[in-house]
């Protein structure tokens, strides 16, 4: 039924769009998840409609996200690709892969950031920058709770 196919396209696309995702992520994952067996690359840039670079860039961000699983056939020189149907898992390979980068990058700045000792801030910004801390400290703590509804690790 196209109108089913439309709407699920729909959904996926919104979702992307949330998550500032690139739309051929959306394309790729709705193409593998209304497709009744295992896709091979080429199948997947001729249903989706895709460049081979934009098939091959989306594919990779969503095995980073745990999304998608290559599935290896004996025999078969081809990569085929199916969907990741665990919204858990999906989640938290989203959480690993775009999160945990950023909370990272935020912690060394906070870290450069002038401290009580050095006496260079007003009690105000003091107090805002021991907040952002505590912020930070929290969602560090909240992160690995996250993962583990994937059952993934959370990165060292």
């Amino acid at each position: 039924n196209q109108a089913a196919l439309d709407a699920m396209a729909a959904y996926f696309f919104r979702v992307a769009e949330t998550f500032n995702l690139p739309r051929s992520v959306a394309a790729i994952y709705h193409t593998l998840f209304v497709a009744e067996e295992t896709l091979r690359f080429t199948q997947i840039v001729e249903n989706s409609g895709l460049s081979k670079a934009s098939a091959s860039t989306g594919l990779k961000l969503l095995e980073r996200m745990l999304a998608v699983e290559v599935v290896h056939i004996p025999n078969d020189r081809n990569t085929y690709y199916r969907p990741e149907l665990s919204l858990r898992r999906v989640a938290a390979g989203f959480l690993q892969q775009t999160l945990w980068p950023g909370l990272e990058a935020g912690w060394r700045i906070l870290e450069a950031a002038p401290g009580d000792d050095e006496g260079q801030l007003s009690e105000h910004l003091q107090g805002r920058l021991s907040s952002l801390r505590r912020w930070h400290a929290t969602s560090r703590d909240l992160l690995p709770m996250l993962a583990a509804l994937g059952n993934l690790e959370a990165p060292d």
